[in-house]
């Protein structure tokens, strides 16, 4: 009789889960109907050569679909957050989390390109350099470029980033 209870109890919950999943999908794809705007995914193209990046898909990149196979860590995060929620079913890139990459390029001068960009993770990859003096026209709010191969003094051009509220540079 317990057996048969446990079982009730397991599919009962097994049906919700699924419920839940198969009401989220559709909310979820809802959030990302629109388009890129072009000029974005060109300063896409350009901030992937400068990080030696290879993997994007440019073909839809708030899709968040990589064109390799599974990632080798668990650190690995590789997420376009897009806002399309603009006129025209025009989207644009809010958020950029690409940690644990391996990635060893240099930070990319091209993310100044993307005017509404607020967060930006590149931590825990190979990336050099110096952090680039085009970043100071952005409005980022959250800049994460710890446990990387970053090389000369904090520059004094952050300060330039009113909208900065939490920088993260440690072990570079």
């Amino acid at each position: 009789m317990a057996a048969s209870q446990n079982l009730s109890k397991l599919l009962f919950c097994y049906a919700a889960l699924l419920t839940v999943l198969i009401c989220i999908k559709p909310i979820k794809s809802q959030e990302q109907v629109g388009t890129l705007a072009d000029d974005e995914v060109e300063a896409l193209r350009e901030i992937a050569v400068q990080l030696n990046k290879k993997d994007w898909n440019f073909s839809d990149p708030c899709s968040n679909i990589p064109t390799v196979s599974i990632p080798h860590t668990d650190q690995y995060n590789n997420t376009l957050v897009c806002n399309c929620s603009f006129s025209g079913n025009v989207c644009h890139i809010q958020s950029i989390f690409l940690t644990g990459q391996d990635l060893d390029g240099v930070l990319p001068p091209a993310l100044s390109k993307l005017p509404y960009l607020k967060q930006v993770n590149l931590g825990q990859n190979y990336l050099s350099g110096s952090i680039p003096r085009e970043w100071n026209s952005t409005k980022l709010e959250f800049l994460v470029l710890s446990v990387n191969n970053l090389s000369g003094p904090i520059p004094g051009y952050l300060g330039s980033i009113t909208t900065l509220q939490a920088l993260a540079l440690e072990s570079n």
